[in-house]
């Protein structure tokens, strides 16, 4: 089977299961996604600790590491999973500096079939409305078809969530493009709704749209 086949047939197994109930759909969906988590989480844990035995050096700054804590596991390929030759060690920061680099770098290039979650970054802004704030650029936005779910990821916690293609597509239409820099549209975490995206509208008079998420707490990683 392909990947994509045991995708649909466990979605067909969780709708047999759930019925009609969307409560009992929601939990099993819920489930199935945070014990397949869990096994990645085991296996990145796995990795990092034999690399640490190595004693390998911060792949970014070329350092050594002082403690054993804010040592992140990165992949060098980010089509290819979690293996002893594909991840390297870096610090936190080192780590955050070059996904900082790297998100800038996305959002210019067209995305493509290899690459089915692109995460994106936001910094913790210190504004009483707004805590965290992503844009997605209309290059972007026309490689979406490409990709199954978009992560967006907190840099300073390392919580993330997912958003499917599909359910985020809906909110990035042409009547929502702000006027900011080159149209690009705005995804905020408002203060006041810490467990929702906010989707900005096009103008002042227009109304903000919200996508209730759930944030997973990982370390930065990837």
């Amino acid at each position: 089977m392909t990947p994509q086949e045991i995708l649909s047939h466990v979605r067909e197994l969780i709708r047999q299961h759930a019925g009609d109930d969307a409560d009992k759909w929601w939990y099993a969906n819920r489930f199935v996604f945070a014990r397949l988590q869990l096994d990645e989480r085991k296996t990145k844990a796995s990795i990092k600790q034999k690399l640490i035995a190595e004693k390998r050096l911060c792949r970014y700054c070329g350092n050594q590491f002082e403690t054993r804590q804010n040592i992140h596991l990165h992949r060098l390929e980010s089509s290819k999973g979690y293996s002893d030759t594909n991840c390297v060690l870096m610090h936190a920061d080192c780590h955050t500096k070059h996904h900082s680099s790297a998100s800038r770098r996305q959002d210019e290039k067209v995305v493509t079939a290899t690459d089915p979650v692109i995460t994106k970054w936001s910094k913790l802004y210190q504004d009483k409305s707004f805590a965290y704030w992503w844009d997605i650029a209309p290059p972007l936005s026309k490689s979406l078809d490409n990709l199954e779910a978009v992560e967006f990821a907190k840099k300073d916690t390392g919580e993330r969530c997912s958003v499917p293609i599909e359910v985020l597509k809906k909110f990035l239409t042409p009547d929502r493009q702000t006027t900011r820099s080159r149209g690009n549209w705005g995804i905020k975490v408002l203060v006041d709704r810490p467990d929702e995206l906010a989707f900005e509208p096009r103008g002042q008079r227009d109304q903000w749209l919200f996508l209730q998420v759930t944030w997973l707490n990982a370390e930065v990683e990837d």
